[in-house]
């Protein structure tokens, strides 16, 4: 990985090595790209190839973790979805609770999830190129984002990346947005300063689908910490319609 700060020259007398003039080459290239330029490519391929990606159904494994630090992590629930979108909005269908198939139950869950919206990065952040790095197999750009602490607090449920830093990659030949991580520069929704998120992708018939999200957060308990940690992995994707049936369930 190049990084603009650590690009320099090394001589033999007089005459450049060809390293060196490979690194001059690669920080000139990374200092002519405007990253907020990179970010707005990259949300606008988002947009574009969502028609694509919201006919991909899939199912989603969230589950709970508790560690009282520094003993062991603790599963403390595990429940189980199959997601799909209807009239382009996401449906959660309940299949499972702790691994036991259940009663399949149809409703919207946005009421109670959280959203990092990428979106909010252009609005209190300072935007800056930090290098690259392969991911998935692709070169990615990795850029940084710094909230501007004076920036107005935003309490919507979707805004965490209104209160946070956040690191991105970019995949330097689609524009896909390949993974996220966010941290929470202060306390929002209940959720303490510091607390990650980590949004990873994963490469479905050359789309980037949800692949693991993570939230961790500490919380003090006097002298002692308590880790909480939900993270959802997504799996067994496959194309509505042709690959999928669907069944509705009549609210009780």
């Amino acid at each position: 990985m190049v990084r603009p700060e650590s690009a320099k020259l090394s001589f033999v007398g007089s005459i450049p090595t060809r390293t060196s003039i490979l690194l001059l080459c690669a920080h000139l290239f990374l200092c002519a790209q405007d990253p907020r330029a990179l970010l707005d490519q990259a949300l606008q391929t988002k947009k574009d190839i969502y028609p694509r990606v919201k006919d991909y159904l899939g199912r989603e494994d969230i589950r709970y973790y508790r560690t009282e630090l520094p003993g062991p992590r603790k599963q403390t629930d595990w429940n189980t979805f199959d997601v799909f979108v209807v009239d382009q909005r996401r449906v959660f269908r309940l299949i499972a609770r702790n691994g036991k198939p259940i009663k399949p139950t149809d409703r919207p869950t946005s009421h109670s999830r959280i959203a990092f919206r990428v979106e909010d990065v252009l609005q209190n952040h300072a935007i800056s190129l930090k290098g690259e790095a392969i991911l998935l197999g692709r070169k990615c750009w990795v850029l940084e984002a710094v909230l501007d602490p004076g920036s107005p607090d935003n309490v919507s449920r979707e805004a965490g990346m209104s209160a946070s830093d956040a690191t991105l990659w970019i995949d330097q030949q689609t524009h896909y947005l390949l993974k996220e991580e966010s941290r929470l520069r202060r306390r929002w929704n209940g959720f303490p300063e510091g607390s990650v998120v980590t949004h990873e992708a994963i490469l479905h018939h050359d789309l980037p689908l949800s692949d693991r999200i993570l939230l961790k957060r500490h919380i003090p308990r006097g002298k002692n910490q308590t880790l909480l940690e939900t993270e959802q992995i997504y799996s067994n994707y496959r194309r509505f319609a042709a690959q999928s049936a669907i069944e509705f369930n009549p609210a009780n």
